[in-house]
């Protein structure tokens, strides 16, 4: 899906949008500086569909060759994408960056709900019918690392901000959250931690009113844009279009300049939608900073993608593939099947130019689409943006999660219900949404550490398994789907 109004991809000369060429161009401009040779491969595809997730490794182990490099793909790579999409409206296209400064086709109002709850006083993370708090909770962490679910990392951060409760509030600052009422937005979590929130999702009235009813139950203020032309419930006014809305937004935002600002996207779409929303979702904040404000990006990143990871990652995934018992018949399975069965997660470590060590985990799933690639590698390329230019932003990676977007698609979901098999973990959205957001509180707190930008990101990852697996992702899905085939397909039998 394509929209043709607000943030849209150019139309040709038939007026069709097509967003697969764009998307060969972004990926080509973003590595045309430093290595021009991919550039060009890039171009030259003919089938850009089915040959975008092979040329991504390449990308993202060009990015190992030193900070500058990674800092330099990211910044054309944004250029690109923010040049060749476009605003439309009323017949007229504006440039991207332009955009927030259009005069608003109208003006949102603000309406304010104080919750009746009271504020909790510690971390509580629900996990499997239980709410895992304190020691549990200590414990829980370190099982988790214990079988390479999430990283040390994680763990540690997780930790002090058990220690430290009184982060939860943040107190002096404001959560702008887009994608409110997605299943794994933050805002649950926040507004019963007590911590101001400022509410953004599509105007439907069945998501306000989920969303009105949580900022109800929980313990914070919660503000939300409302249209005063539009009649009916508070539920029904509620809202605004990320991609459609720019100007109105960003207006909107502007007022809530007294307080620094966490920008929040947690906006899901299907296919180029995903690319629209997130380039709207950039410029916004580009704007605030632009008129003065202090913004700080936050995102939660996907664990089917690219990265570059840390050599610990890399060790911990060979050892435990040598320790395998049945490491005496996968070997031959291997070789059989030319690597494509039980093939090892990784190949020699990378070496930067600044004496970086790090390994290439390539975990993307294809059925997601060449615009479910980029939007979330324009996420990653706007949070190295804003640490470049010393501004504070929040990436961390999420694990695999059970939510509808995945359920819908039955290879996908066949996948994930035989991922124990391979050593994974699913997680339930609940328990992704409070650990995502504990994450974002450790961020907002603690001083980043000085590294490699795309260790960076990968710092925390509360990846499922994904990187710490004993074999490749993709030489494990012939049995984890044969596994989760029949509750995928025939999901109202219990398999037991």
């Amino acid at each position: 899906m394509v929209s043709d109004v607000g943030v849209v991809f150019p139309a040709d000369e038939s007026g069709k949008r097509s967003s697969l060429g764009v998307n060969q161009a972004i990926w080509a401009d973003a590595v045309r500086g430093v290595a021009p040779e991919l550039a060009a491969r890039i171009e030259a595809s003919r089938a850009w569909r089915k040959e975008y997730a092979a040329s991504i490794p390449e990308i993202t182990a060009l990015c190992a060759t030193s900070r500058e490099t990674a800092q330099a793909v990211a910044a054309a790579g944004l250029e690109s994408a923010r040049s060749r999409i476009n605003f439309e409206r009323d017949g007229e296209t504006i440039p991207l960056a332009d955009a927030p400064n259009v005069d608003p086709a109208f003006e949102f109002a603000t309406e304010t709900i104080k919750g009746r709850g009271a504020a909790a006083d510690e971390l509580v993370v629900p996990y499997l019918g239980k709410q895992l708090r304190g020691d549990a909770l200590r414990r829980k962490l370190a099982d988790w690392v214990a079988h390479g679910i999430i990283e040390p990392s994680a763990a540690a951060e997780l930790n002090l901000v058990i220690d430290n409760p009184q982060w939860l509030r943040l107190a002096g600052q404001r959560v702008a959250v887009l994608g409110a009422g997605a299943q794994t937005s933050p805002l649950p979590a926040l507004t019963s931690w007590g911590a101001e929130v400022l509410a953004v999702d599509l105007p439907r009235e069945q998501v306000w009113e989920r969303i009105l009813e949580t900022a109800r139950e929980g313990a914070s203020t919660v503000h939300f844009p409302v249209r005063t032309d539009v009649k009916g419930s508070v539920a029904a006014r509620a809202g605004a279009n990320v991609i459609e809305n720019v100007p109105e937004l960003a207006h909107w935002l502007r007022g809530f300049n007294d307080q620094p600002m966490v920008l929040g996207v947690y906006i899901y779409a299907d296919g180029a939608l995903h690319v629209q929303a997130t380039l709207a979702a950039d410029v916004i904040g580009t704007s605030l900073v632009a008129n003065g404000q202090k913004v700080a990006m936050a995102y939660a990143g996907t664990p089917s993608d690219c990265f570059l990871v840390s050599p610990d990652a890399v060790e911990d995934s060979n050892s435990r593939r040598r320790s395998r018992k049945w490491r005496a018949l996968e070997l031959p399975m291997w070789t059989v099947s030319a690597g494509k069965l039980y093939a090892p997660a990784y190949d020699e470590l990378l070496e930067s130019a600044d004496g970086d060590s790090m390994g290439i985990i390539d975990a993307i799933v294809t059925q997601q689409g060449p615009n479910y690639s980029l939007a979330k590698r324009l996420q990653r390329w706007r949070a190295i943006e804003s640490w470049r230019d010393g501004q504070q932003a929040s990436f961390n990676v999420a694990p695999p999660t059970w939510t509808v977007s995945v359920t819908k698609n039955r290879v996908l979901a066949a996948g994930y219900y035989g991922a124990r098999a391979a050593g994974l973990e699913v997680f339930a959205p609940e328990t992704m949404s409070v650990l995502m957001t504990a994450l974002l509180i450790h961020d907002l707190n603690v001083a980043p550490v000085d590294e490699h930008p795309e260790l960076r990101l990968t710092r925390a990852g509360v990846h499922g398994g994904y990187w710490r697996v004993p074999f490749d992702i993709r030489s494990t899905l012939l049995y984890t789907g044969l596994v989760g085939i029949p509750r995928a397909y025939i999901p109202e039998i219990q398999f037991r």
